[in-house]
Order: structure tokens, then C-alpha cells, then sequence
């Protein structure tokens, strides 16, 4: 009795500081972005869900879009004005991304769900370097756009020629 007493208290404990020390690496990770505090305690938690499952695999995840751009408003309430929060993970080559992704999305949808948010919202691409370079190569608008816009939240910028 006394174990799960105190189990309960320390799982209280982690409950009540996770988000100040989310919210302390977050400057870090999202230096300016329209997010609200919702939002980001969401990304902090994707991008740790990531890292979690990829380790060395992945190479970096990006926040594109309006959110980046700073030109969404945050506090959108209004489900047909609201704008997505768009992600892009970058990892090494495996055989499937799409399998991948297929298998993180619902991890996904219980975090959002978890910081109170709707998972709706939230966009996960995950793609491997090869696909990178190849949109590189061909000047993919998409890629310039998000190489543009793009905001860091793990790994880099993938800049390199060994990514071009």
C-alpha cells in the first residue's frame, strides 16, 4: 500500500513540473513560432516521442507552414479558420516511412489528446534523406518553401551537399 501511495504521488509530482520543464526547453527548441502554450507543450511531447522511437535515425524535425511563418493566429478558435500545425521528420533511409508513420500516429493523437488539444490539427511527414535530396535536386517548390520557413526543433538543418 504504502509503495503505490508513494508511486502515486511521484507519478503527481511528474504530472505537475512536466510542463515548466517543457516549457524551460522550449525557447530553446521553438524560438518564435504561433503556437499557444497548448500547442507547444504538443510539439515538445511529438518531438520527444520521436526521438524516443528513432534515436540516431532521426536527423532532424521541422515545424513549416503558417505556424512557422509566424502569420497563424494561435488563439484560433474557429475550427474552419484554425490553421494546422504542420511537422516534417527527416530520418536515416528505412525501408518503410510510410509504415513508419502509420505506426506513430496514433502515439501521436493520445499526446495532443493528452495536452488537451485536438489531433486534427497536427500534421506528421515523415521522410528519409533520400527523399530529401531527390526533391533537393529537382527544386521541389515544396521543399524551397519549408526549406525557407522551416524552425528546428530537433536535429538540424540538413544543409549539407551530403543533403543536396
Amino acid at each position: 500500500m504504502i509503495d503505490m501511495l508513494a508511486e502515486s504521488r511521484l507519478s503527481a509530482l511528474r504530472g505537475a513540473t512536466y510542463p515548466d520543464r517543457v516549457a524551460a526547453s522550449l525557447p530553446d527548441r521553438i524560438p518564435s513560432a504561433a503556437l499557444n502554450p497548448t500547442e507547444r507543450r504538443a510539439v515538445a511531447r511529438i518531438v520527444e516521442l520521436l526521438e524516443a522511437e528513432l534515436g540516431e535515425d532521426l536527423l532532424a524535425v521541422w515545424l513549416y507552414g503558417s505556424r512557422a511563418r509566424e502569420e497563424a493566429d494561435s488563439n484560433e478558435t474557429d475550427p474552419d479558420l484554425r490553421s494546422d500545425i504542420d511537422l516534417i521528420a527527416i530520418i536515416e533511409p528505412l525501408d518503410s516511412s510510410t509504415e513508419l508513420s502509420w505506426r506513430l500516429q496514433p502515439q501521436l493523437e493520445k499526446i495532443v489528446d493528452r495536452e488537451g488539444d485536438s489531433p486534427v490539427y497536427y500534421s506528421l511527414r515523415i521522410f528519409d534523406a533520400r527523399w530529401l535530396r531527390g526533391r533537393r535536386q529537382i527544386n521541389s517548390f515544396f521543399t524551397q518553401e519549408v526549406d525557407r520557413d522551416k524552425i528546428v526543433l530537433a536535429g538540424g538543418r540538413l544543409e549539407g551537399k551530403e543533403y543536396r
